[in-house]
C-alpha cells in the first residue's frame, strides 16, 4: 500500500500537469484576437490611402485633359532659323513674337525628321494650309535635334521627300520644347488672332479635326 508521502508526490505531479496543459490555451486564445484586432485597424487605413492617390491621379489626369483641349496661357517668344518660306516670315531668322503681332491665327506644329507620326502627319498639315494658308500663318518647328528624333539634315530629307511647302525652320536652342511642355511628337498649338492660345493637340491630329480648330479660329477672329 503506497505510503502518504507517496500519494502527496503524485498528486501534486498531477496538479503541475494539469495546471501546465491549461496554461498554453490561454496564451493562444489572448494573442489570436490582438493579432485580427490589428488586421481589422490597418485594413480601413489601406483602403483609404489607396482611395486617396486614386482620387488625386483622378483630378490630375483631369487637369492635363482641360488644359489640353481648351488651352491656357499666353505665348512664349523665341527665335528660329528658317528652312523654307522666308518670303511668308520675313526673313531667314524670325522671331516668333513678330508673327503673334501680324493679328492673325498662327498653327505652330512641333515636330522632327525622324518622327513616324509626325511623317504621317505632315501632308494633311499640308492640304490644311492650301486651304487657309492666306488667312492664317502656319510654321514647322523641327525639334528633332532635342528630342533625338531627328537632324536637320533629316529634317529637311523630310521636308522634300513629301513635298512640305508650308514655312518650316529649326530653334538654335530647346526653349521652345521647354516653355510649351512639349512630351508628345507631334505636338500642335493654335493661336488665335490676339496672340494667344486658343488650343493645344499632343499627338498626331486628323486632317479634319485641324480644319475645324482653324475654321473656330478664323470665326473669333
Amino acid at each position: 500500500m503506497p505510503s502518504k508521502s507517496r500519494r502527496n508526490r503524485r498528486q501534486r505531479q498531477s496538479e503541475g500537469s494539469s495546471e501546465r496543459g491549461e496554461a498554453a490555451p490561454k496564451r493562444e486564445r489572448t494573442s489570436r484576437p490582438r493579432a485580427r484586432s490589428r488586421r481589422r485597424s490597418e485594413g480601413p487605413r489601406g483602403v483609404y490611402i489607396v482611395a486617396g492617390v486614386a482620387v488625386a491621379v483622378v483630378v490630375l489626369v483631369s487637369f492635363v485633359l482641360v488644359q489640353v483641349s481648351r488651352g491656357a496661357g499666353t505665348a512664349s517668344d523665341f527665335e528660329f532659323s528658317v528652312y523654307q518660306g522666308a518670303d511668308v516670315l520675313g526673313g531667314t531668322n524670325v522671331n516668333f513674337g513678330d508673327l503673334l503681332d501680324a493679328r492673325k491665327p498662327v498653327v505652330l506644329n512641333f515636330w522632327a525628321g525622324n518622327c513616324p507620326p509626325c511623317r504621317a502627319e505632315m501632308p494633311a498639315l499640308q492640304r490644311v494650309y492650301d486651304k487657309h494658308g492666306e488667312d492664317i500663318i502656319f510654321v514647322g518647328l523641327d525639334v528633332g535635334i532635342f528630342t533625338g528624333l531627328g537632324t536637320r539634315a533629316s529634317g529637311l530629307a523630310l521636308l522634300e521627300e513629301l513635298d512640305i511647302t508650308y514655312p518650316a525652320g529649326a530653334p538654335p536652342g530647346r526653349a521652345p520644347v521647354v516653355n510649351y511642355s512639349v512630351v508628345s511628337m507631334p505636338t500642335t498649338i493654335f493661336f488665335g488672332a490676339d496672340g494667344d492660345i486658343f488650343q493645344r493637340w499632343d499627338g498626331a491630329i486628323q486632317e479634319g479635326q485641324m480644319n475645324d480648330i482653324v475654321e473656330a479660329m478664323l470665326d473669333a477672329t
